[in-house]
């Protein structure tokens, strides 16, 4: 066999291709398993799927922002611990009642302030060495958090979730791809 310049271009032509269907494969399969993995943390920490929206983002490879040769999708997690305002808080006798991780629970000694949120005084290590110690309405006041979404995105079920559907949908979508390329 001889290589001409037809032959290398020809070759060149084939390698840009199989990098673009590539890259599609990969881009469809990462759209796939982020929203498994959304559904997956949501179920997890007890929020709505749909408040996830702009916490759990992607950079795929054909997308805004992707280069080919970079070849990664990446599914990123962004945002802040959550407010226990989130998690349908009602008040009870002895504070306050919400449902962060999937399960209600008490939270003594809790109550509401600006804004929905929910907040208790803090009063460990309050006695000091002199003095009496300090009144009950004097003590300082913290907002409650539940869940962090980029940590519970990486643990349980959500961790398992991602490594399933790209086990499961990686393997489909290469089988795929060589299909298309050796037809």
């Amino acid at each position: 066999m001889k290589f001409t310049k037809e032959l290398s271009c020809a070759f060149e032509d084939a390698d840009a291709k199989a990098a673009k269907n590539i890259a599609r494969m990969i881009d469809s399969v990462g759209n796939k398993t982020k929203t498994a993995l959304k559904r997956a943390t949501a179920k997890q920490a007890g929020v709505k799927y749909g408040s996830l929206g702009e916490t759990i983002t992607s950079r795929t490879i054909l997308g805004h922002g992707g280069a080919i040769a970079r070849g990664e999708y990446e599914i990123i997690a962004r945002g802040v611990t959550l407010s226990l305002k989130e998690f349908t808080p009602r008040a009870e006798a002895g504070g306050i009642s919400a449902a962060p991780w999937g399960r209600r629970r008490s939270f003594l000694h809790a109550f509401f302030g600006p804004g929905g949120h929910v907040f208790v005084r803090d009063n460990r290590n309050q006695r000091t060495r002199r003095g009496p110690p300090p009144n009950y309405s004097g003590l300082p006041i913290h907002m409650m958090y539940g869940p962090a979404i980029p940590k519970e995105m990486v643990k349980d079920e959500a961790e398992q979730v991602f490594y399933r559907t790209v086990d499961k949908l990686l393997s489909a979508a290469i089988e795929v791809q060589m299909a298309k390329a050796f037809n």
